[in-house]
């Protein structure tokens, strides 16, 4: 089961989207979605109502509603902790997110550092720069997460493609990005490969995602027009298709 600690949302149709705020709408989407997905979904309510009855297998939390991005914990957090037991791993929304991308259940925990991307830690910080899972961005207000493909600039006039697998947060507002670059291969295309260059960049860099198709549904949905979009068919490099 996966507890989601949002506060209780509308439970009858979309109908009624116009009387609850957009936080709440994207809460009730989110439950959805993981719903669909074979998640059973509890709220904080949920669990206080079943204290005893309910056995949480991960909680899911949206990193950047606490510290660092915040000064203290959120109360609804707090109440969320005295419920659970210590030992349910504390995950960040982009595991869920991941998981769904990539078409599998990611580890919830183990004793690789990639297990462990997504855990969340309540603890406070007093250093300058953390490592974080997720922000969301100045620009636009566009959320980024560990994982997730993007497009930015390098210099004033190139553009890039890559993955995010490290984000830095620092206190003055400020944070780096380390990113697995795409190779560009023919057009609309982009090589994924685990071996490619790495870089770091400014958050202030970004300039959007972009979505990888696999060569049948890239083609299957007309994408291949020659239309410039943030659409891409991906390609692995020749000696792993070999493999």
């Amino acid at each position: 089961m996966v507890s989601i600690y949002q506060s209780s949302l509308c439970t009858n149709t979309l109908r009624f989207t116009q009387l609850i705020s957009p936080a709440l709408l994207i809460a009730f989407l989110r439950k959805m979605i993981l719903t669909a997905c074979g998640a059973t979904v509890k709220t904080l309510t949920d669990i206080q109502k079943g204290k005893g009855k309910i056995d949480v297998d991960c909680c899911l939390l949206m990193s950047t509603t606490l510290p660092p991005y915040v000064v203290s914990t959120p109360l609804e957090v707090s109440q969320l902790m005295q419920v659970i037991g210590e030992d349910v791993p504390l995950l960040d929304l982009a595991w869920a997110h991941q998981s769904i991308i990539q078409r599998k259940c990611l580890p919830l925990e183990g004793d690789d550092d990639d297990d462990y991307r997504y855990s969340v830690s309540l603890e406070h910080s007093t250093s300058s720069t953390c490592q974080v899972k997720s922000i969301k961005s100045a620009k636009g207000g566009a959320r980024y997460e560990i994982g997730d493909l993007v497009q930015f600039s390098i210099g004033s006039k190139s553009t890039a493609y890559g993955r995010i697998i490290g984000i830095t947060w620092a206190r003055q507002g400020k944070c780096k990005l380390d990113i697995q670059l795409l190779e560009t291969g023919g057009e609309q295309e982009l090589v994924d490969c685990d071996m490619s260059a790495k870089m770091t960049v400014d958050e202030s860099s970004l300039q959007g995602n972009v979505l990888m198709l696999g060569a049948n549904d890239f083609v299957r949905l007309g994408y291949i027009n020659g239309k410039k979009s943030n659409l891409f068919n991906r390609k692995v490099p020749s000696y792993e298709s070999q493999m």
